[in-house]
């Protein structure tokens, strides 16, 4: 059985699977090169019947994860806020109305729209639970026969988090949370109050609570978010409401509690990182509480996690250490560009085309280019370059990264999901306690207290971090071991912990071998390793990895076996 899954509100996407194997997954946003985009994944999906060798209308089924008909909760909340708001209304009152019937319509008229850009076919789009698309993205794909899922996001049709247990191919649902009460709308407003934006910058705020202190979490505890009894929330939209955060409205009472919110390009002050600070503690807090309750409903021994929240890898990493679950799981993909292969997954598994779950071990899902694809990208600018072998390569780029060297390494089938986890990466040396700021300066361009990641080799990870691994999607953070501190200062973030991406024997060779040659080359088994990208979507096409090679100062670009170093 093939199914295409395909989402096409924000963070749009596709993915195939056959019989329960997934063939091919892709986010629309890497083609064309928007981030977060909301539209019909035609590039995603294009690229994903192409690896099948299919036409559309040979699937078996398109599976989309959203039940358009259920949204009417989410817009009748909204038009809530705007009439509570003349502000608001006057801000956004007809572009959200048209935002709102437009997202209607792009679901409710899917088959039309697939029939005008892929040709004539039967197209019966199947419109299935969001929130059991986002469970089945990470059971059905786990390592694990029975498991507690826990999914948390902003909103689905009408809820906001959902609760359930899963066994074999099947998946019951405990319990659901309903709008307005959302732990991701609580954060995402919370990232507006600090000047950031909401429902993207929610990674900046995490790593700027480990600058601060939480001494506004009590205030945030009794008069926002409280926890209820049965691992469920309270939040009061009243005081914090994301509809009106969007737009950078927040009332008086909350300012008053908080001070006056920060404006986007404002300094930042020790009051903005306390209340990050405080907000994360509290995010962490009701995370914890449903997941500790969903255990005493199942008395499973592992957990599954997706959704928008499940990226907050400081609120997973207590999960983790704190309750009884043996192992947890997240689906790497966990926003909803996760949902497309959920989406497929859950259709394949109720019409019994499952016979075979596969366990996600790697995220190489993406497209991938020949090196003839890779010389014409660096002949139409005249780059020149060298060819060299896996083992000449390697030995370069790990002398040249222990020199301080900064590379753009390209390889292989792109990463699925928003991770660079080692084919579309720059690395550096980890050592250098100054390289978070070269980075910045030459590259990213980004707040200096944003903490940069670690890849290590999976049997070494114990003699840097405190455990348990593995760890290899960089969902979870560790603490670094007092003798590791100085030794690769770089990926420690302030309050000591690192958001690790284990590399094992199996999963990337290729970059196991860079790894291994640092390693001979310096006696650390660690490289930095960030996305590929310069205030754009992570590239996808070896042009794009040429472009922002152009446009940065880092000094070596990889393609595949060709080494380029930087003009003078």
């Amino acid at each position: 059985m093939l199914v295409l899954g395909l989402s096409n509100m924000r963070d749009a996407a596709a993915a195939l699977v056959r019989d329960g194997r997934i063939l091919a997954a892709a986010e629309e946003e890497r083609f064309v090169r928007i981030k977060h985009v909301t539209a019909l994944p035609v590039n995603a999906i294009r690229y994903c019947l192409g690896e099948g060798g299919v036409r559309l209308a040979d699937v078996d089924g398109i599976a989309v994860p959203w039940k358009y008909w259920v949204l009417g909760r989410r817009a009748a909340l909204a038009l809530g806020a705007m009439v509570r708001s003349p502000t608001l209304f006057r801000v956004k009152g007809r572009r959200g109305l048209e935002r709102l019937g437009h997202e209607w319509t792009e679901l409710a008229l899917l088959a039309p729209k697939l029939r005008k850009r892929f040709g004539a076919g039967r197209y019966r789009p199947v419109f299935l639970d969001h929130h059991l698309c986002h469970a089945a993205s990470s059971f059905l794909v786990s390592p694990f026969e029975r498991a507690a899922i826990l999914v948390v996001d902003g909103a689905s049709e009408a809820h906001t988090a959902m609760l359930a247990a899963g066994e074999g191919n099947a998946i019951r649902v405990l319990k659901r949370i309903a709008l307005p009460h959302s732990l991701g709308q609580y954060y995402a407003a919370i990232t507006a109050y600090l000047g950031f934006r909401p429902d993207q910058d929610e990674y900046i705020v995490m790593g700027l609570a480990a600058h601060g202190e939480p001494r506004f979490a009590e205030v945030l505890r009794k008069q926002v978010l409280g926890l209820l009894p049965d691992g469920v929330f309270h939040l009061n939209t009243r005081l914090l409401d994301f509809h009106l955060a969007r737009v950078g409205i927040f009332v008086p009472e909350l300012l008053r509690l908080l001070g006056i919110n920060r404006r986007p390009g404002d300094e930042l002050v020790q009051r903005h990182r306390d209340v990050a600070a405080s907000a994360q503690l509290v995010l962490e807090e009701a995370l914890v509480h449903m997941a500790r309750h969903l255990h005493r409903l199942t008395g499973e021994q592992n957990l599954c996690m997706a959704g928008g929240v499940a990226y907050n890898c400081v609120a997973n990493s207590r999960i983790r250490r704190e309750l009884d679950y043996r192992q947890v799981f997240v689906q790497p993909a966990a926003g909803d560009a996760g949902t497309a292969l959920g989406a497929a997954l859950w259709l394949t598994n109720r019409r019994g085309g499952l016979p075979h779950r596969e366990v996600m071990r790697d995220v190489f899902l993406g497209p991938q280019f020949t090196e003839a694809d890779c010389r014409r990208s660096l002949d139409r600018v005249g780059l020149h370059y060298d060819v060299l072998t896996d083992d000449a390569l390697c030995n370069r780029l790990a002398a040249e990264l222990a020199h301080g060297r900064l590379v753009f390494w390209f390889q292989g089938r792109m990463e699925w999901g928003p991770r660079a986890l080692g084919n579309r990466s720059l690395l550096a040396d980890p050592r250098r306690e100054d390289m978070r700021e070269l980075i910045n300066a030459k590259v990213k361009l980004r707040e200096p207290f944003r903490p940069f990641a670690p890849a290590v080799l999976e049997e070494r990870a114990g003699d840097y971090f405190d455990g348990p691994f593995p760890s290899p999607f960089m969902l979870f953070t560790f603490a670094a071991l007092p003798s590791a501190k100085g030794v690769i200062p770089a990926v420690v973030h302030v309050d000591g912990t690192s958001r690790i991406q284990t590399v094992d024997r199996h999963a990337n060779p290729r970059f196991r071998q860079l790894i291994e040659s640092f390693e001979r080359e310096t006696g650390v088994p660690v490289l930095l390793n960030t996305s590929f990208n310069v205030d754009e979507p992570i590239v996808c096409h070896p042009d794009e990895a040429v472009r922002c090679f152009l446009r940065s100062q880092v000094d070596w670009l990889v393609l595949g076996n060709l080494l380029v170093k930087r003009p003078q």
